[in-house]
């Protein structure tokens, strides 16, 4: 299923956590947090079935994506 906060916008990946450690989503949720206060955006945690991982992700939501 695609992020609604993600489809059509600029996305940029900050970080990303393997999902096989036990304190990953932990460490992406922090990482988020952090990132909230560095810049404005939205920033939220996806998990990359593909990759099998936690990433942090900002998304540019008043640019639309080419």
């Amino acid at each position: 299923m695609a992020c609604r906060d993600c489809t059509g916008h600029h996305t940029e990946r900050l970080a990303a956590y393997p999902a096989g450690n036990n304190r990953s989503s932990l460490r992406a949720a922090e990482r988020a947090t952090r990132a909230r206060t560095e810049a404005p955006g939205d920033v939220h945690v996806h998990y990359d079935a593909i990759h099998d991982d936690f990433v942090v992700m900002r998304t540019d939501t008043l640019t639309t994506a080419a």
